[in-house]
Formats: structure tokens, C-alpha cells, sequence
């Protein structure tokens, strides 16, 4: 998809009219519902790929059309542990636009145990669910321009499941495995898409997982028969190096009028404490003092942070509490029809809190030096929502700053651009430095659900950058 044909696709779709309690997970976290009414069985593929029975298990995998909703769309659970009988869920979307050679996006939810139905419904993919429990089509979906794959991940996530305790990853390595085996499932049964450009994305917690299953990909491509075709990855406002965030939230906040000057002396205090721990690799009082402050999971008690705010909500810093519409696709997901549509039965949809549990010493680790490593070898974007608190842009910013890789020196000197999707807009749609092949983006405008807020703006700037179309506003 290149020069003038882009270019009408993107002004087309651009001018179309518009209608838990982890770190970041109590945005994802739902009371799961159990279904009502026959929701058919499971769909399990593995046993179709060992057995050769390819076509059959693609077939099987095709999800029944939603009711005057005609995308064409594959669902079903992949085993990546036959031991603990560990597996992951996915949902897959090619391209409505020149699938057969539209880059394969791989999209991960934060949490950690969110599960990335969220992303698909309240996000980027082709469908919102409404108030009466209906579909409707999104305005700008990534799946116009892009084949979109959307995996709960890790196990234990939404609709992922394991039999044993030992199948939960308590590390990053562990999510890595397991989803490096679902994408080599998944390309055994769409083998028609092995060679497209593949990108890594996901966002908040996701920081972590988009760097440890591409540094996995880019260690095991060059001694494995199968490889998987890693063009780049997106992260949006990222946890990928928690020291270096937490450092940062006292002067932050202070900065944007929730803290005044004695709140702002304790929490710097505590954010100390939190990082002496991290440095002893003392994980889980880091974690300790970082709950206390901004979740409350570990106790009864509200957060610091929502004590001296009054808000739940540290995702925007416009909104106290999150918007009702972000649960719709919980209750959608419990109807008996969906679920025989995609293949889940009457599998719980899990809120995430095992997964926590398992990951809590995880929580205030670093993936920075698999990251440095990505950043050095592919195209890398790094996102932020202008109006988010939890990774907010200054604060990821911070963490470039102290990064060590091929384009350090030429990032700090890098100037900051104004983004604007048209040449006519009134109206700026963010900021952009960029050195190489690696972009910084602050979307203003939206907070740390970026597509959510501003679906255009990130839609125009995830397009930008797969498809290597530059900064510069569109004539129109």
C-alpha cells in the first residue's frame, strides 16, 4: 500500500463523519459475569495444528457475524503449556483494506491482567458495544489499514486460563514464552500472513510485555526455523522502567496542582523508599509502598493519591472517575451469542487478580535493557497521552533521558515538532521528536487511553508510523 493509493485510503478514512485493582488495572477490572443460556464449547486449535488438520481449525476459528455487522474476524484458544494446560485467547482481524500484505499488529493490555477485549471494544477495534448491549461500528479502527491480533494476555488474563498454579507467570521470561508459542501457532494457521511486516504494540503495563516478547522474537529468529517477520513496536504511556517513573511523581503532581507543597515533601519521601527497595531488589516493599500510595490493593484503605485528590481516576487528569461506557463489553462478552460466536463457552472471563497476584514481585522491574536492545535493531514509537497521570508524558520523557542506546545523544538535542493530520487544522494533534527510526509521540488531548480520547489522532498516528509516512500534515 504505497504512494497515491496511501494516500486517497488515508484521506478517506481520516474524512469519514463521526457519531482491578493492579497498578493499572482497576480500568480494565470488571465483575465477570457468567453467561446465561447454551454459549457453546470452547474452540481449542492446537489439536488441529499437531494433527495436520489446518483448514479444519481455520474454518472452526471463523467468528459468526454480529447482527448487520459483516467483518470477517477468527477466534479461539491457543496451548502454550500442555503440562498446567495453559491458554491463551485470541481474536484476529485482517485488514479490511489489502490484507494480504497489511503489517500483523500484535496488541497487549497493560494491568497486568487486563485483558485486551478492552483495546478491541473501548479502543481501536472495529467494534463499540452500547448501553442496550448492541454493536456499532467504530469510526477510525486500526483494522481498516491493518490486520489487527488481539491476545488476553498473560495466562490467567480475560478468557485465558490455566489448570495449575505453576502455569501463571510470575516473570517477564514467562510471559515471553508463552506468547512467542501462541504466535507460532497462530502463523501455522494463517500461513498467508507469515511474511507481512509484524509490529509489536500494547500500552501502561503492556510496556513491559511489547519489549519481552520482541527481544525474545529478535533472540530466537536467527536460530529458529520459523521466524516471525519483527518490524518494529509501539508502546503507549509505558511502565517499561518503573525507577525511573516513580521518581518522578511527586514534582509531577505537585506540578499539575494535586499535590500542594507538604503532600508533595511526603510523597517524594515515600517514591525514596520505594526506589532504595527497587535498588536492594527488595520487590515486593517496593511494591508495598507503591500500592499504599496509588492503589490500596493490599489493604482495605483508600490510596494516598486518592485520599488527598478525591479521584479514583489517575488516567486523566480531566476525569475524577472513568467513563460507564469502558464496562460495556463485559456484560456483551457474558451473552450466550458472543460467546458461542468466538469460541469461549462458558470459560470464566477473568478480572486479572490472579495474574497480579502472581506478578507482584514483577511489578517495580525493569525491561530497560530489552528495550535499549529493540531500539537499536527496529522502528520503535513511544506514546503518550498528554492528559495522563499514571505514566504521564514528562515522566516518560524521564526515562528516555537516562536510556543508553544508538540515538541518545541525538535524542537529547532532538527538536520537538508540531504534528498536525491536516495542513487546514486549526487545531494540533500533538508533538513529535523523532531520530532515525525511533519517534516519540505526545498526542494532546487524551489521556492514558489514548484511543479512547482521541480515536483520529491515534489512528493518523499509528498509520504514520507503520507505514513510514512522515510528520507532515495531509493536503485537505
Amino acid at each position: 500500500m504505497v504512494g497515491a493509493m496511501w494516500k486517497v485510503i488515508v484521506l478517506l478514512v481520516l474524512l469519514m463523519p463521526g457519531p482491578c485493582d493492579g497498578l493499572f488495572r482497576s480500568l480494565y477490572r470488571s465483575v465477570s459475569m457468567p453467561p446465561e443460556g447454551d454459549s457453546g464449547q470452547p474452540l481449542f486449535l492446537t489439536p488441529y495444528i499437531e494433527a495436520g488438520k489446518i483448514q479444519k481449525g481455520r474454518e472452526l476459528s471463523l467468528v459468526s457475524p454480529f447482527p448487520g455487522l459483516n467483518m470477517k474476524s477468527y477466534a479461539g484458544f491457543l496451548t502454550v503449556n500442555k503440562t498446567y494446560n495453559s491458554n491463551l485467547f485470541f481474536w484476529f482481524f485482517p485488514a479490511q483494506i489489502q490484507p494480504e500484505d497489511a503489517p500483523v499488529v500484535l496488541w497487549l493490555q497493560g494491568g497486568p491482567g487486563g485483558s485486551s477485549m478492552f483495546g478491541l471494544f473501548v479502543e481501536h477495534g472495529p467494534y463499540v458495544v452500547t448501553s442496550n448491549m448492541t454493536l456499532r461500528d467504530r469510526d477510525f479502527p486500526w483494522t481498516t489499514t491493518l490486520s489487527m491480533l488481539y491476545i488476553d494476555n498473560p495466562v490467567g488474563t480475560g478468557f485465558s486460563f490455566t489448570d495449575d498454579t505453576h502455569g501463571y507467570a510470575v516473570n517477564e521470561d514467562d510471559v515471553a514464552r508463552d506468547l512467542y508459542s501462541a504466535l507460532i501457532q497462530f502463523f501455522q494457521i494463517f500461513p498467508e500472513y507469515k511474511n507481512n511486516d509484524f509490529y509489536v504494540t500494547g500500552e501502561s503495563y503492556a510496556g513491559k510485555y511489547v519489549p519481552a516478547i520482541a527481544h525474545l522474537i529478535h533472540s530466537l529468529n536467527p536460530v529458529r526455523e520459523v521466524k516471525i517477520n519483527l518490524k518494529g513496536i509501539a508502546i503507549g504511556d509505558g511502565y517499561s522502567d518503573p525507577e525511573s517513573i516513580i521518581g518522578g511523581y511527586a514534582e509531577f503532581l505537585y506540578q499539575i496542582g494535586l499535590l500542594d507543597e507538604k503532600q508533595k515533601k511526603y510523597f517524594q519521601k515515600q517514591c525514596h523508599e520505594c526506589i532504595e527497595h527497587i535498588r536492594k531488589q527488595n520487590w515486593f516493599e517496593a511494591f508495598e509502598i507503591l500500592d499504599k500510595l496509588l492503589d490500596g490493593d493490599l489493604t482495605s484503605d483508600p490510596s494516598y493519591f486518592q485520599n488527598v485528590t478525591g479521584c479514583s481516576n489517575y488516567y486523566n487528569f480531566l476525569r475524577c472517575t472513568e467513563p460507564e461506557d469502558q464496562l460495556y463489553y463485559v456484560k456483551f462478552l457474558s451473552l450466550p451469542e458472543v460467546r458461542q460466536a468466538i469460541h469461549v463457552g462458558n470459560q470464566t472471563f477473568n478480572d486479572g487478580t490472579i495474574v497480579e497476584k502472581y506478578l507482584r514481585e514483577d511489578t517495580v522491574q525493569s525491561v530497560k535493557p530489552w528495550l535499549t536492545e529493540i531500539m537499536n535493531n527496529y522502528k520503535v514509537l513511544i506514546y503518550n497521552g498528554q492528559l495522563d497521570i499514571i505514566v504521564a508524558a514528562a515522566l516518560t520523557e524521564r526515562s528516555l533521558m537516562g536510556m543508553d542506546w544508538k540515538g541518545s545523544q541525538e535524542y537529547k538535542k532532538a527538536e520537538k515538532k508540531v504534528w498536525k493530520i491536516f495542513k487546514s487544522d486549526n487545531e494540533v494533534a500533538g508533538y513529535i521528536r523523532q531520530v532515525g527510526d525511533f519517534h516519540q509521540v505526545i498526542i494532546r488531548g487524551g489521556g492514558h487511553i489514548l484511543p479512547y480520547d482521541q480515536p483520529l489522532r491515534a489512528f493518523d498516528m499509528i498509520n504514520r508510523f507503520i507505514y513510514g509516512k512522515g510528520w507532515d500534515p495531509y493536503v485537505g
